[in-house]
């Protein structure tokens, strides 16, 4: 009976030294707890890659499909910029075209991109359908909020879709949108393997993404 209570009270232990580690960072102690859109996106790593790398030239500067070498292409390339064509596609056949290359078009392969790599240039592709882009830092337990405004929004009918609800969860009260993790098993299991893990969510009013929010889920105690 005595070795049972032993380990029962060794599990919060355990679970302090696991998400207070990172608290030492100074990184941790600058995250925001509130935005209010729009804000003036940053150059992020996949717009770097996508415009470095020469995707331009196909899919032109906004994303449009309206490079200077699309004329001679067939297929053409697609157009990101297209809320009806881009939201029936998932995030896994896009990093596929990148990692891969699509057949029977213009598209190449690049195999010498890293998961990280394809994975930002997705999340900036996506970003080609927003009015606003915004990256969220979120401790485990914290909580953010996001002013999204009133000017020219239906309040009453604007969409919120969640990538992954079994990290987080969204609530909307007015002009203000809260994001936070769900402290359940999930979210425990999926910080366990990695000390930040990204999800996101897009704030969607009829068929125009009115922001994508990228979610960066960190391992410390908000």
């Amino acid at each position: 009976m005595r070795m049972k209570q032993i380990f029962i009270f060794q599990i919060p232990a355990i679970l302090l030294v696991i998400f207070l580690t990172p608290l030492s960072g100074s990184a941790v102690d600058s995250y925001k707890q509130y935005s209010k859109l729009p804000e003036s996106p940053a150059t992020s790593l996949g717009e770097s890659i996508y415009r470095e790398s020469d995707c331009t030239m196909c899919h032109g500067e906004l994303g449009d499909g309206e490079g200077f070498l699309a004329e001679g292409l067939d297929p053409k390339p697609r157009d990101f910029t297209n809320f009806l064509q881009m939201e029936r596609i998932p995030d896994q056949q896009i990093e596929e075209a990148i990692r891969k290359g699509v057949k029977g078009t213009g598209m190449p392969a690049h195999p010498d991109f890293s998961d990280e790599q394809i994975r930002e240039l997705v999340l900036f592709v996506r970003s080609l359908l927003a009015e606003t882009y915004l990256t969220v830092n979120l401790c485990f337990s914290a909580t953010h909020v996001i002013d999204i405004g009133e000017k020219g929004l239906d309040l009453e009918s604007f969409k919120i879709k969640i990538e992954h609800p079994d990290l987080i969860k969204v609530e909307k009260e007015g002009n203000l949108v809260h994001i936070s993790s769900n402290t359940g098993m999930e979210t425990f299991k999926m910080l366990m393997k990695r000390k930040v893990t990204r999800t996101h969510v897009k704030l969607i009013e009829k068929d125009f993404t009115l922001s994508l929010i990228a979610v960066r889920l960190h391992r410390c105690l908000g």
